[in-house]
């Protein structure tokens, strides 16, 4: 069962994105559902009452669900929870990882860093500390891994592409899979380039424009050149006029660090550092 988590702010919005993976997964667990306090199921859409009489709490709604069979719960992007929020779903976890043997949980995200930060791997007082899991990462393809998964995508849609339009893919994504995925898809709809990298560009640049203020400073330092601690500084300074705090300075680089936009002063992602220049 697949929960996309982004912009979830509330319970409300955490237990809609709840009820749309039910949704998701209708088709494989609609008599299991169907006999659940709390959950309703209107036609192809379920829905979740989360308070008053006859409301569902997630421990309950997770044991109901595995009592006769396995489930695994693809929880994407979890690393955006705040609290209490991200409380009540560790713990969650928690319970149905001691107690629950039917369920196992995929917990994935863009931001590696957040993402161990929320498991809590190093913080003894996080509900999940000390549990077993196992870290897959997926990593950029090479450039004729990427020629092939283009050439392979677009032969899967029966669309005949030149050369040229695999090889400005390879190049402008740099291996990763999932602007490869954008860039064939919107290609099979457009074939348009200036028109696809002008998308990638805004998409990524509306994330970007979440950061604070500094962190937006630093990242279009990094963007523009700057390859190291006091060349950022400088650069950052000259275009503000403010001086900027060494420790200020440090924080907000290792924040973008944990945030995988950068590493070692230069963005991990071409797309982005694009963006970037925009800021």
């Amino acid at each position: 069962m697949y929960i996309d988590l982004r912009g979830v702010r509330n319970t409300a919005d955490l237990y809609r994105k709840i009820s749309e993976g039910l949704t998701g997964s209708l088709t494989k667990l609609r008599d299991v559902i169907k006999g659940i306090s709390g959950v309703k199921i209107a036609g192809v859409e379920v829905t979740l009452k989360w308070r008053g009489v006859d409301s569902i709490i997630l421990p309950r709604l997770i044991e109901q669900l595995t009592k006769k069979q396995t489930v695994v719960f693809v929880l994407d992007e979890i690393q955006e929870l705040r609290p209490p929020l991200s409380f009540e779903l560790k713990n969650t976890i928690a319970y149905a990882y001691d107690n629950l043997p039917n369920c196992t949980f995929v917990l994935s995200g863009s931001q590696i860093g957040l993402l161990k930060d929320f498991v809590g791997v190093d913080n003894p007082e996080s509900p999940l500390f000390g549990r077993y899991y196992t870290e897959v990462r997926v990593e950029r393809f090479t450039k004729e891994q990427s020629r092939e998964f283009l050439q392979r995508g677009f032969g899967e849609l029966k669309q005949s592409v030149e050369r040229s339009v695999i090889e400005k893919g390879v190049a402008l994504f740099d291996g990763i899979p999932g602007w490869l995925v954008h860039y064939g898809m919107s290609y099979v709809e457009r074939k348009n380039y200036d028109e696809i990298l002008e998308i990638a560009i805004n998409t990524a640049r509306n994330e970007l424009l979440k950061l604070n203020q500094r962190e937006k400073q630093v990242a279009k330092a990094i963007a523009n050149g700057a390859k190291s601690w006091s060349s950022v500084r400088k650069l950052i300074e000259e275009k503000s006029g403010e001086i900027i705090p060494k420790s200020t300075l440090t924080r907000t680089i290792k924040a973008l660090e944990k945030l995988s936009i950068i590493q070692d002063y230069r963005f991990l992602d071409p797309v982005y550092q694009l963006a970037a220049k925009l800021l």
